[in-house]
């Protein structure tokens, strides 16, 4: 019995050790949510403009060109369940807050929590943001462990980059995604059928997310913030491939809301032609310099 037991013990401890030390790296390795998370933490209260939204704010919207103490909380793939979660997180704890922006884009109105490529991330909000996403369970093992919410493979990739760049930060001291140079862009066409596939979701029930957006610009309204919904421009090859339903769906309603509400205005960039393949990273990401010419149209609308 005992020779069985130090079988079975010498045969699941390198199992073991490679699990502490997958947990380890993920709890010790600042990410883009930790750095977010602490930064909230330590400068909420002097913040005047906070902006939400996916990868496509993450990397569309540099406040380093917009005025005022601006912070960027996009994050990749983050939804407008959790945009409202962290808003309502921090809005009272926000007292020079002035004005929100909310980046919305094709898939964001009709996504449904705890769906989509990267369904991961609904434990990192929870581990390293305080988010009570609501979404998971109590007897998912991933809630109370990192190591296993993603294979092996990638941890290894993260790992590896980690060890060649010193970090897994992807966005500098304001918030915005600073690893999208022009110099390293890849023509629209390289991905943006994987884009497409990833964003459609074959839905155009937008009920859950405007209710949440709307719950958003009431609280807002109360506290005589602003509220600026902005659609991001993307390339034409990958507006080309949408459905042309849905999306004017998506600018009506986004309309409507500027139109019932004082207290918001709507800018649409999302076809805007002064934007060219150059501009973009790949099919539907603005690079680092794109980003600039973004920032400033936007903040051009903002101050006028």
């Amino acid at each position: 019995m005992r020779k069985t037991a130090f079988k079975l013990a010498l045969f699941l401890s390198p199992i073991f050790l490679v699990w502490i030390a997958v947990e380890t790296f993920y709890r010790a390795v600042p990410n883009n949510y930790t750095v977010k998370h602490d930064y909230m933490q330590a400068n909420a209260r002097e913040i005047g403009t906070l902006l939400f939204g996916s990868s496509h704010c993450f990397y569309g919207l540099n406040p380093k060109y917009m005025s005022g103490h601006v912070y960027n909380l996009a994050n990749i793939s983050q939804p407008l369940y959790y945009d409202a979660l962290l808003f309502d997180q921090y809005i009272d704890k926000m007292p020079k807050l002035k004005r929100v922006v909310f980046c919305i884009e094709y898939s964001n109105l009709s996504h449904v929590p705890g769906t989509g490529e990267d369904d991961f991330r609904k434990y990192y909000y929870e581990n390293y943001m305080d988010i009570d996403a609501g979404i998971v369970s109590a007897f998912d093992p991933k809630k109370y462990s990192l190591a296993f919410t993603r294979s092996l493979e990638q941890t290894w990739a993260s790992y590896e980059r980690f060890d060649y760049f010193g970090t897994i930060v992807d966005c500098d001291a304001n918030g915005w995604g600073n690893n999208y140079p022009k110099v390293y862009r890849y023509k629209p066409s390289y991905n943006v059928q994987e884009r497409l596939a990833a964003h459609e979701d074959g839905s155009t029930d937008f009920s859950a997310n405007l209710k949440r957006l709307e719950n958003a610009i009431a609280r807002c309204g109360q506290r005589n913030i602003e509220v600026v919904i902005v659609s991001l421009p993307q390339s034409q090859l990958y507006t080309a491939g949408l459905n042309r339903h849905k999306l004017e769906l998506i600018y009506a309603t986004c309309t409507r809301l500027s139109g019932k509400y004082d207290h918001v205005r709507y800018l649409n960039l999302f076809e805007d032609r002064r934007f060219t393949d150059e501009d973009f990273f790949d099919a539907d990401h603005l690079n680092d310099v794109g980003a600039i010419k973004c920032t400033q149209i936007v903040e051009k609308f903002l101050v006028k």
